[in-house]
């Protein structure tokens, strides 16, 4: 499992986002993307899942 850039708790689905506040490309876990999906500029780059 992939840790979240943000709260480095593991997860096994991640969404590649970036923001207002996040400029580059960033993997996170549902609970920070409820957050970061929320910022201006918000961009969402696709859901990774564990296999």
């Amino acid at each position: 499992m992939k840790k979240c850039d943000l709260c480095h708790m593991p997860d096994k689905i991640h969404y590649r986002v970036k923001s207002i506040c996040h400029k580059e490309w960033i993997v996170c876990c549902r609970k920070c993307w409820n957050v970061i999906s929320n910022h201006n500029n918000y961009s969402y780059g696709g859901t990774r899942k564990a296999k």
